[in-house]
């Protein structure tokens, strides 16, 4: 079959002929189109195979429930040829898939044959010899000669390995054959009388040859000819496993690999040493690997290093053993248990591994995908270094495992890199006759499903649902990079064909960090290929029947009520984990420690890790880690890879702003500690940049770990030993690879207490050495001070169930999660029955069901929200597997009903349903104001998010970084802002946002223009209570009055009565003077007093102005100074304060000092507290948590601040709080510096 022709450029329709007759590539994205593909591929069996295509209709029919398992994998190996076949014809890459094919086979026989037949038997026949006595120049001349002598026309061409194997396979065959001859069997090969002769005629045309093998030559029986020659391969190979000089030659064969034991105790290789008197473990130096930045750290295993974990399988499914998919199971069917505890379940999945690995081993690349994509639909989000459940469950448990992740993950990029691979892929979602339970997706048949979270879960029930012909719409809380229109298309437009991978291909360090994909985004490092999330969003993005909307919060933008409005028929919850754990630590949350969801959220998410970032994330060294998770690892990674990069950056930024304002007005802006930090930065700025240099100049790739260790390096704690760590024991490789990285782990420590510097800063961290006594972990009493400049924690976390802390009552929990039920379907409305099958995939029940139940409708959970799937990727995705069928089965007497003939009407009914959507959940850019010289207010059209507007609320507003201007390599794309709405209007669902240019993001909102799209995710926080008939004082500083307009309002409008202190730095500060009007019954105006200052005029009788912080203004008030007070400040029962933290302390402080006389003995008194916060989704990140102290018992407690924003004045931890916003406060000074050289850039273009 030919190539494909190139695509017209002015193709408006983007479509064209595709390799089998009477297909467009239209075709493709419609139910019938891919229907009459399926009859095109029953055609071409049909011709190929009869025997076979009339079982496989059989098998289709019954979608597979007639054939055992051995049978159904015989039928799928011997199909999927025919469909690699016939996939590479309609994409016109059949040539290239018989190349491959031919190649494969063809190098993979000569080398693993070479490997049974010559290395591994070596070492037995020459055991009694030493290689020391022999003459290793010649036998290695005698070898090169053999080969060039020997091998076939173009193999001495191929590398040595290669050409190695080829003439070392050769000659075993052929000896093995001549052997059966000898013995009375038949012999395999057909011309090995030829293959002699022409032996025998290269030796004698080369006269060398002539002469070394002479010998061999004179030898008339062939069987013995051959071993004479053969001995000379036997006796290099054993040479080059001893010699060390011929070792270094052959040390990246795969045909000299050899299996590694397994010891269960022992599966991490580390050194150990004292480090500050505590016990720490690492990589061995020669084991150190080098890194740089955040581009992929992991390029994966080659070809043959593949074959090689291929070839190491023993394809057990013909045996029905396939432990690696299915389990170990004992003879009574439980599953085995590995002397680590790990149940071996195998892949969560039921992945056709060993199938799949019999193609891979043929070459054929499309089949082998083809297989594993029966039940791993979504492959590029599982494999090497995401999973290995199928390696813990291999039949190998002495010694090393097959690589199933490596091969399953080369398989896929074999094909995406093929021509039209992407494509190919794409086209297997959809389209795959081996799946008979869904060979082709349905239209769209009327139901319509919401799927909350857009992680592993979310994404892979998408796909399940809309392949049985629902309509997915997917929310999620984060922001979602759109995908460029001509790879997705639209409605009107046939997605652009991605002939060539590479070209959508990005760099890690440089992607669009999309949002899409949850936890894989922002929570896996650069060690996996995050380009794979890129071809599931795909995979999604280009179905009809697929809509997914970023910043929309469920239970805060749209709740259930909402979805049964909108004319949704499921809910499906996948919003994955949630609240990290705080541990028992002392001065748990002083500056310098956070929450390694806050890091890596901030780092892979928020985009600090990008050199063109705005984002700012300060990290000191000696960093720390807490845990022993695979989170913990992570985070203690990328803080190896990112100090580098954070110190570069900032020196970058610093010389060029010197060069700009000088030295003197950069500095100016530091106070000491922050000055500090600066130059301690550029020190080590100063020397990453030198090892660069030279290391350039050298030509070779920099070492930065030195620098990073001589600094404190990175070390991780964790409290018992490694082996019972759970990252030793479920990924035992992802520890070994840290350690590889740089980091340095210190088992048995249990962290007691932060201690913080003269500045409040975390300086060290005091920790007990623990030990095991009768099977539980204790301390020694042998307390340990680490110096630590920065500390995250990964303790782990809780599911994800805000909504019913929200919503109270909505769903039964049970512990931490949601309760799961097991419908009992009873012909009608299932009925829902609590599971207690446990927690282990395949010996529990999906039981995907919460205890809703209402008029005829359910909610469903998946992934980390579920106790059954919790805990990693794979897991994630096997509950939407084992899941989605239960959806499917509620509407399963109303699907048998569709009639083919309205599906033009129930299209046209889910445009419709997408319109309404768009309408009411992008948010777009409305309108910017200047209000002052230094707030501006954006008004945003968010219509839903308006509707759920209650005063106190807050919205998490950021730009696209898609769109954003770059300017000198830095996107203008700003961090999550939080920001109360200062006013909405619910019938033209507007919300007003007003800022203060006081950082970099605030400064980026007055670029925005009308119609930008934006995200405006929210309402978050929680209400302000609004009490009846109570007098109120509000007090409101600076921007802090943005805020207040709409809670005094409502206090007004349920009957109390409102004084409102309005505070500000400076008269020309002032805002909104009818709205903070309409929001008291009187205004006292305060300004600080600068020189020169006049006071704020008032408009009303009884308002008063006052020159002097707003503290002094109360006591003014109080005291009569400002005259007659119509409302007395002694009748106020409630204080609502907000603005800084120093102006929110100082009223703290004063209504025990000054204002004590003139203020209720019992009055409520609160502040709206403005912790830094990041993703605002109430409990993932937790940036937010704010300390507080009971004043009566000074019990300690933490509150998230964006899920309640409003705290008593008297609990908050006003100290602790001051120092947490200083958390990036020297970073954060110089981007605000080096936005405004951008702006000014900006400005002149």
């Amino acid at each position: 079959m030919p190539a494909l022709p190139d695509i017209a450029p002015d193709d408006r329709t983007r479509n064209f002929r595709l390799g089998i007759e009477g297909f467009e590539y239209a075709d493709l994205f419609n139910a019938q189109g891919l229907e009459r593909l399926l009859a095109a591929f029953d055609e071409r069996l049909s011709t190929a195979d009869s025997e076979l295509h009339q079982s496989y209709l059989a098998y289709r029919e019954n979608r597979g429930a007639d054939l055992d398992d051995i049978a159904t994998s015989e039928l799928l190996v011997a199909l999927a040829p025919h469909v690699g076949a016939f996939i590479a014809d309609l994409f016109g890459v059949e040539e290239e898939r018989q190349v491959c094919i031919e190649r494969t086979r063809h190098d993979y026989a000569a080398l693993f044959t070479y490997k049974r037949a010559v290395v591994d038997k070596v070492e037995a026949k020459f055991k009694k010899e030493n290689p020391a006595d022999w003459d290793l120049d010649k036998i290695d001349d005698d070898m090169q000669l053999l080969k060039r002598t020997t091998s076939p026309e173009g193999v001495e061409h191929r590398d040595e390995e290669c050409a190695t194997s080829v003439v070392a396979a050769r000659l075993a065959n052929l000896s093995a054959h001549y052997h059966k001859l000898t013995k009375g069997k038949p012999g395999e090969i057909e011309d090995a009388d030829a293959q002699i002769a022409e032996l025998r005629e290269h030796l004698r045309l080369n006269p060398q040859a002539a002469r070394t093998f002479a010998e061999a030559a004179a030898i008339a029986d062939p069987l013995d000819f051959v071993s004479n020659l053969l001995g000379y391969v036997e006796r290099w190979t054993y040479a080059a496993m001893q010699d060390p000089t011929l070792r270094a030659r052959v040390e990246d064969w795969v045909v000299f690999k050899t299996l590694p034991r397994t010891d269960f105790s022992q599966l991490v290789h580390f050194d150990t040493r004292s480090d500050g008197g505590m016990t720490t473990l690492g990589a061995n130096e020669p084991e150190l690997r080098r890194r740089d930045g955040f581009t992929l750290t992991d390029e994966r295993m080659g070809e043959r290093e593949v074959w090689f974990e291929v070839d190491h399988c023993i394809y057990c499914h013909d045996r029905d053993r396939d432990s690696c998919s299915k389990g170990m199971r004992h003879k009574g069917g439980e599953l085995h248990v590995n002397p680590l505890g790990v149940t071996l379940t195998g892949c969560p999945l039921e992945e056709k591994i060993s199938e799949a690995h019999v193609l891979k081993r043929d070459g054929d690349n499309i089949a082998s995908l083809a297989l594993i994509m029966i039940d791993n639909p979504l492959c590029p989000g599982t494999g090497h270094r995401i999973c290995n459940d199928c390696m813990k469950g291999c039949i190998y448990q002495k010694v090393a495992p097959v690589d199933i992740p490596q091969i399953e993950t080369n398989v896929l990029t074999d094909v995406l890199h093929m021509p039209f691979g992407l494509e190919i892929y794409l086209l297997l979602t959809r389209w795959n006759p081996l799946n008979v339970k869904r060979p082709t997706a349905l239209a769209y048949n009327g139901k319509k499903v919401l799927v909350v979270g857009m992680g592993p879960a979310g994404y892979t029930l998408a796909h399940y649902l809309m392949n049985e012909g629902f309509a997915v719409v997917g929310i999620d809380a984060l922001k979602i990079e759109p995908l460029p229109s001509e790879l997705k298309g639209d409605a009107k437009l046939l997605p652009e064909a991605v002939r060539d991978f590479t070209t959508i291909y990005e760099d890690l360090d440089e992607r669009v960090m999309a949002g899409f994909g949850g936890v894989a985004e922002y929570g896996i490092t650069v060690r996996w290929d995050k380009n794979f999330l890129k071809v599931i969003y795909l995979s999604l993005a280009r179905r009809h029947n697929f809509k997914l909307y970023g910043g929309v919060r469920f239970g805060g933008t749209l709740t259930i009520e909402d979805a049964w409005r909108l004319g949704f028929d499921h809910i499906a919850i996948a919003s994955g984990a949630g609240k990290p754990t705080v541990i028992n630590l002392k001065n748990n949350l002083i500056r310098g420690i956070r929450k390694a969801s806050d890091f890596l959220m901030a780092l892979q998410l928020t985009g600090a890790a990008k050199k063109s970032s705005m984002a700012n994330l300060q990290v000191r060294l000696p960093a720390g880690v807490i845990g022993g998770g695979l989170t913990a690892i992570d985070t203690a990674t990328e803080l190896v890879a990112y100090y580098p990069v954070q110190v570069e950056k900032i020196l970058d930024r610093y010389e060029k702003l010197v060069e700009e304002h000088g030295e003197k007005n950069v500095r100016s802006r530091y106070d000491d500690e922050e000055a500090a930090i600066l130059d301690e930065f550029l020190e080590h700025g100063r020397a990453i940049r030198a090892e660069r240099q030279k290391a350039r100049s050298e030509g070779r790739e920099p070492d930065f770990l030195p620098l990073v260790n001589s600094w404190g390096g990175v070390t991780q704690f964790y409290r018992k030993d490694l082996s019972d760590s759970p990252a030793y024991r479920q990924n035992h490789e992802e520890v070994q690879k840290a350690l590889e990285e740089g980091i340095r782990y210190a088992p048995c420590m249990n962290p007691v207490e932060a201690i913080a510097d003269a500045h409040g800063h975390l300086r060290a961290v005091r920790f007990e050495r623990q030990a095991e006594e009768d099977g539980r972990w204790r301390s020694r009493g042998e307390p340990i001070e680490v110096p630590l400049r920065s500390l995250m924690v990964a303790a782990g976390t809780s599911p994800n169930i805000i909504y019913e802390t929200e919503h109270p009552g909505t769903f039964d929990l049970d512990g931490k999660f949601f309760r799961h039920f097991e419908p009992q379907w009873n012909g009608g409305a299932p009925s829902l029955e609590a599971s207690e099958q446990g927690t282990i995939p395949k010996i529990a029940s999906p039981a995907p069901f919460t205890s809703y139940e209402r008029d005829g409708r359910y909610i469903s959970f998946f992934g980390d929200n579920h106790p059954v799937y919790a805990g990693n990727v794979v897991k994630a995705m096997a509950s939407a597997k084992d899941g989605y069928p239960y959806i499917v089965r509620l509407f399963e007497s109303e699907l048998e009903r569709l009639d083919a003939r309205d599906q033009a009407e129930r299209d046209a009914a889910l445009d419709t349903l997408v319109s309404i959507l768009d309408e009411e959940l992008v948010a777009t850019v409305q309108a910017v104001h200047r209000l002052t010289p230094a707030i501006v207010e954006v008004v945003a059209r968010a219509p839903m998010a308006a509707r759920k507007f209650h005063p106190g609320q807050f919205y998490r507003i950021q730009n696209l970084e898609s769109g954003a201007p770059v300017v000198e390599g830095t996107s203008l794309a700003a961090e999550a802002l939080a920001l109360t709405g200062a006013w909405v209007d619910r019938e033209q669902g507007l919300i007003s946002l007003i800022t203060l240019e006081m950082g970099t993001s605030s400064k980026l909102c007055a670029l925005w223009e009308p119609g930008q799209e934006i995200v405006v995710m929210g309402p978050t926080g929680a209400p302000t209570e609004i009490p009846q008939n109570e007098t109120v004082l509000l007090a409101g500083g600076g921007l802090g009055n943005a805020v207040l307009f709409s809670i005094g309002k409502a206090m007004r409008e349920a009957g109390n009565r409102v004084i409102y202190f309005a505070g500000y730095k400076t008269s020309d500060g002032v805002f909104k003077v009818e709205e903070i009007e309409a929001a008291s019954d009187i205004v006292v105006w305060a300004v600080d007093p600068l020189p020169g200052v006049e006071p704020i005029p008032t408009t009303r009788p009884q308002d008063k102005s006052f020159v002097g912080n707003i503290v002094k203004a109360m006591l003014a008030y109080a005291t009569g100074e400002l005259g007659e007070a119509p409302i007395a400040l002694a009748d106020v029962d409630r204080i609502i304060a907000i603005g800084s933290d120093g102006m929110m302390a100082a009223v703290k402080a004063a209504r025990y000092g000054v204002l004590e006389p003139h203020l209720k003995a019992k009055h409520t008194a609160i502040g709206s507290i403005n912790s830094s916060m990041q993703c605002m989704m109430k409990g993932v990140c937790a940036q937010c948590l704010c300390r507080h102290e009971d004043p009566v018992t000074g019990e300690e407690s933490f509150v998230y601040s964006c899920n309640n924003q409003d705290q008593l004045l008297d609990e908050v931890d006003f100290s602790n709080l001051h120092q947490r916003l200083r958390q990036n406060s020297m970073q954060e000074k110089l981007s605000d510096l080096w936005l405004d050289h951008l702006l000014d850039e900006y400005r002149r273009r």
